[in-house]
Order: C-alpha cells, then structure tokens, then sequence
C-alpha cells in the first residue's frame, strides 16, 4: 500500500500544489508594483498574504528580467537599528545573486560596514547576508536610499515587500523612521513597495490617517478570502490523489466551519485527512475539528486572559448573536458596564482584531476562535 503525505500544509508558504486560486489578485499586485505604484495590502492574519505576495512577485520575476524582489519580515524587528541593518542586508542581497557582488556593494554604498556572509544551515547550504554596524543618523537616510541607488546602477527594478509593516509602528522611534522613509521612498523611480499586515486597525492608521505620513502612498488592498467554490474541489481532489474520498457535502461543512479561513480550512483538514483510512465520516469530522480546537486552546487562552470581564460579556452576547448592546433587555442578561464602557470596548476589541464589523453586525474575526470561546464562556 502507497504511503502518501498529507496533501495540506499550514504555518509555511503554500507550496506550488497548495495554492488555490488568487488569480485576480496575483495579477492585480503584479500590475500596481511592476508600474511603480506602491500597495499596502490589509487581511487577517494568517489568511495567506504572504503567500500570495510570494507567489505574485515569484511570477512577475519570471515574465520580467530586470525585476528583483526583497522581503523583509517586520515581526521580530525590536529596534530601530536592526529594522535599517536588515533593510540593507536584504536590499543588497536581492540586487545580485553572487557573493562576492554583496561585500562589493555594501562597501560601496555604506561606509563603517563589516559584511558577513552566513552559512545558516551546513545541509542545504543555504546562505545569509549581514550586515555588522551601528546606523549613524547619516547612515538612515543612505539605507532607505539603497534600493534606488543599486536599481540605478544595475539597471534593474526593486520591489521591497515589507510583512508585518505595522510592527514597525510599535517601535519608540517609529515616528522619526515613518517620516524618513515616506521622504525617501516617494522620491524613488526604480523602487515599488508592497507593505502587508495584520492589523488592520493599526494598518489603516497608518495608511488611511490624513495626518499620517504615509497617507496615500499608494494603493490600499484589501484581501478577500478564497470562495466556498475553489475550496470544495481542491479539498476533494487532494483527498483523492493520496487515495481517499471525502463527500461534497463535508468538504461544504469544513468550509462553513473555518469561514474558508486558509490557516484553519488546511488545518481542519490536515487532521481530518491524518485521521481517515478511506472515506471520511461525520465522527472523523469531528475528531479533526476537536483537534483543531485543542492545539489553539492555548492562543485563544492568552488573547483571552488580557480581556476585562466586561469585554468578555461583549464577545459572549456577539456569540448568542446580540447586537443591541445598549438595549435594557440585552443589559440584564451581559453585565456590559456603562455606555462609556460599551463604546470603549467595542473599540478596544476591535483594535485588538478579536471582533470587526461586517455591514451593520460585530462579528468574530477568528472563526476558531469564536467556536472555542462558545463552548467556553456560552455553555
């Protein structure tokens, strides 16, 4: 019997053969970055930003010669200095494939610089850039200035795909960084820049304040999730090629479930898939699903235990569908405190990206999370 390995994958880039569709939006950030409008994409966390991200710029590299592409990842970032040492190591190793070119251009363009080139890993030999030194206050606006610098130079295009940008903005210094390199970078011609993140509260701050500085620096995009209708084939076909069969109708249940949230629906399934010999059942469901709920339970704890009585009363009349707050009878069934304390609530909840507003409705954005916190607090 043919030993296969599970068709879904969660927690890396989607493969090649688990990418589902995005075709509108592949082609809609290949056409802004390649025309030198700068985008700002907003999603979810964990809905497959930096996957698509990937796969468009890895596409675009493909149809265009002259296009180099740099990602930098903003989430572990913890200071200024290290958010420009890593803009340069990664701008200088994106703008040529040899070695020896990077030392070359590092000393060319910065001064007080000791290169380091890495072997991070002795079995694929993969290889890093770093650079060693303090940034100086003149050396900041050089740094921002390199991608232009290097384009210039090598007659190329520089795309710089920050992930995580809002991190940028926990940062004590983020006010003096943000005016920096909005200076810099709307005067560059060969450089484009696609920022992603996560928060979308902090993210349109940033991008949609008129007193921010980046404040219409490109195009703001919003990403959608991946309809019910690409789902339920490709669920069915993966489950299909390693030799099992899953019904149209729990492939729609799964979808349902997991709101086509990518993370959860290639979660949900992988444990389905793990737990199923050849068909899949109703029990094998929801064997997957109590799996998928038992290894989040200590995320959903933490973002839990910061909340304060009132805010979880908030989020428990959201789950019982409650959307009144204000209203006597809603009232004297959730202790929501004051009308003060409602507004603030709702805002708080909302900046911390547990509930978001859908049309006229407060709703989860996590639908995880949202299922754990019923069985929880509304049993």
């Amino acid at each position: 019997m043919t030993a296969y390995q599970s068709p879904f994958q969660f927690g890396t880039l989607a493969t090649e053969d688990n990418f589902i569709d995005r075709k509108e939006d592949r082609a809609m950030l290949k056409l802004l970055l390649s025309s030198h409008i700068n985008v700002m994409l907003i999603s979810p966390r964990r809905w497959g930003k930096s996957s698509l991200v990937k796969k468009a710029m890895t596409e675009l590299c493909a149809e265009r010669q002259d296009v180099r592409v740099c990602y930098i990842d903003a989430f572990s970032i913890g200071s200024e200095a290290e958010f420009y040492r890593t803009f340069a190591s990664q701008v200088i190793a994106c703008a040529s494939s040899k070695m020896e070119r990077w030392i070359e251009d590092a000393k060319k363009f910065l001064t007080g610089v000791i290169p380091q080139i890495v072997v991070n890993d002795q079995v694929t030999d993969f290889v890093a850039f770093d650079l060693k030194f303090v940034p100086q206050e003149r050396d900041k606006m050089t740094i921002l200035q390199l991608p232009e610098m290097l384009a210039k130079e090598k007659g190329i295009k520089i795309i710089v795909c920050i992930d995580e940008f809002q991190q940028l903005a926990n940062l004590p210094e983020y006010k003096d960084m943000e005016g920096k390199m909005r200076s810099v970078w709307q005067q560059q011609q060969l450089t484009s820049y696609c920022l992603y993140g996560s928060k979308r509260n902090m993210m349109l701050n940033i991008f949609n304040n008129s007193n921010s500085p980046f404040y219409r620096f490109g195009q703001v995009f919003f990403m959608q999730k991946i309809a019910k209708e690409h789902w339920i084939p490709f669920i069915q076909t993966s489950f299909e090629k390693t030799g099992k069969t899953i019904s149209a109708e729990i492939a729609d249940k799964i979808c349902d479930t997991v709101s086509c949230h990518s993370w959860y629906l290639q979660q949900l399934c992988y444990f389905i898939w793990s737990f199923t010999s050849q068909e899949v059942t109703e029990d094998v469901f929801a064997l997957g699903l109590k799996q998928v709920l038992n290894i989040n339970t200590p995320m959903f704890q933490n973002d839990t235990e910061n909340l304060s009585s009132t805010q979880i009363e908030m989020l428990k009349a959201i789950c019982d569908g409650e959307q009144h707050f204000a209203s006597q009878a809603v009232k004297q069934i959730y202790n929501l405190g004051n009308p003060n304390t409602i507004v603030k609530n709702k805002k708080t909840l909302q900046n911390r990206d547990i509930i978001e507003k859908q049309k006229d409705d407060f709703v989860f954005v996590d639908p995880i999370y949202r299922l754990w916190f019923k069985d929880e607090y509304c049993g």
